[in-house]
């Protein structure tokens, strides 16, 4: 196997020139560096990446941590998170596991971003240091180490009830998702405030929890939908995401019912199918891409130990289609 001596001594060039070559040094004149990679090229030499990293003390690469792989929300987010390290140098690795983290413990990366509910917060705070930094962006912490970049799950709310209550509806019913979602529960949260502000009643038969599902959001809804009939029902419901809203749009036309005029229906996130329901979904349009940069931005300026700007909070925007 060829060694960087060969590779020097091809190049004409010391040792010490051909690894800085090698590894990119602005020191090493561009005609120089050509030279070097077309020699390592040549003899079919490959930088040993093990040893590289144990001298920087650096893997450059970052993990992130999610539930699973279905539904549309992680597609965006990673993309983001991609987008941004690697064009700062960084390789990404994706995990989703309910229950085994051996890869966060046995630290082979410089630090991760979780947007995973099965990961527990004593897990993450034994993990977490100045050479381990978290981005976490399922809860909050208070950990030295772990940052929180969450959704503005309020402001979006906030823009659906406001729209709801503009639009006439009084009696406003809410599906929201599994429990131990934190931006689902954020959400359910602002509802209740906002209904609670604003003197509106919530009646406890219009409280819905399904799973996040499109297929739960029908059945959730077929079964209210059955036990419920005119002023004992919601004339305008919110749910915690677009797939649920998606299977409550069909629940409810089955039954016959006429969108937005018996029943106004408004989800959660803006995936691409909201547009082409029928009729289309109202919904708040989260910036999913935006909050992956900004939690790779975060992440690897602690690695880099940079000043960190504050915070860019991710935007959402209310899109008022057919559904309400």
């Amino acid at each position: 196997m060829p060694t960087l001596k060969d590779v020097a001594k091809k190049a004409k060039v010391s040792v010490s020139t051909a690894s800085y070559a090698m590894n990119g040094s602005s020191l090493i004149l561009p005609e120089t560096k050509k030279r070097v990679h077309d020699a390592a090229k040549e003899l079919g030499y490959r930088i040993n990446g093990s040893a590289k990293n144990l001298k920087k003390s650096k893997t450059e690469i970052v993990a992130v941590f999610i539930s699973g792989f279905t539904g549309p929300v992680f597609n965006e987010m990673l993309e983001g998170v991609h987008e941004y390290i690697a064009k700062h140098g960084y390789e990404l690795v994706v995990c989703a596991s309910n229950d085994k983290h051996r890869l966060i413990v046995e630290n082979h990366f410089d630090g991760a971003i979780i947007l995973n509910y099965h990961m527990e917060n004593d897990l993450l705070e034994m993990i977490a240091s100045e050479k381990m930094p978290i981005i976490v962006l399922d809860r909050e912490s208070q950990h030295p180490h772990i940052h929180s970049l969450l959704l503005p799950n309020d402001k979006g709310v906030q823009q659906i009830m406001e729209a709801i209550t503009k639009s006439g509806h009084e009696r406003i019913g809410f599906m929201a998702g599994q429990g131990s979602s934190f931006d689902g529960e954020k959400r359910l949260e602002a509802f209740q405030s906002f209904m609670q502000e604003r003197d509106l009643p919530i009646y406890l038969s219009d409280f819905i929890r399904a799973d996040f599902t499109e297929e739960s959001g029908y059945h959730c809804m077929a079964a209210y939908l059955e036990k419920t009939s005119g002023k004992s029902q919601a004339t305008a419901f919110v749910c915690a995401n677009d797939e649920m809203a998606i299977g409550a749009i069909r629940a409810s036309k089955e039954k016959g019912m006429r969108i937005p005029e018996d029943i106004a229906i408004v989800g959660f996130d803006d995936i691409p199918i909201a547009m082409y329901t029928d009729p289309p979904l109202t919904t708040v349009r989260v910036n999913k891409k935006q909050w992956g940069k900004e939690a790779a931005r975060q992440l690897l300026d602690r690695i880099e130990k940079n000043p960190t700007e504050l915070p860019r909070e991710t935007m959402v925007e209310l899109v008022n289609r057919g559904s309400l």
